[in-house]
């Protein structure tokens, strides 16, 4: 399971790498019920928190990062 979190972790800053400033303050997911912008998933995905576990869990759910 870690590893997957790796693989996904990456895939979410390749994904945002990639992704235009001016439109980083998109939102990108809800997370039980709150809103986060490609900057603030960042800010969680990188510090590899809980928080950012799941939003990478949702946008995996989603589709973000295409087939597996």
């Amino acid at each position: 399971m870690k590893a997957d979190l790796e693989v996904l972790r990456a895939k979410f800053l390749k994904a945002y790498s990639s992704v235009p400033d001016k439109l980083r303050d998109d939102v990108v997911a809800v997370v039980d019920d709150k809103t986060y912008s490609w900057n603030s998933a960042f800010i969680e995905v990188n510090g590899k928190t809980p928080l950012g576990d799941k939003i990478i869990r949702k946008l995996e759910e989603i589709g973000m990062f295409g087939q597996k």
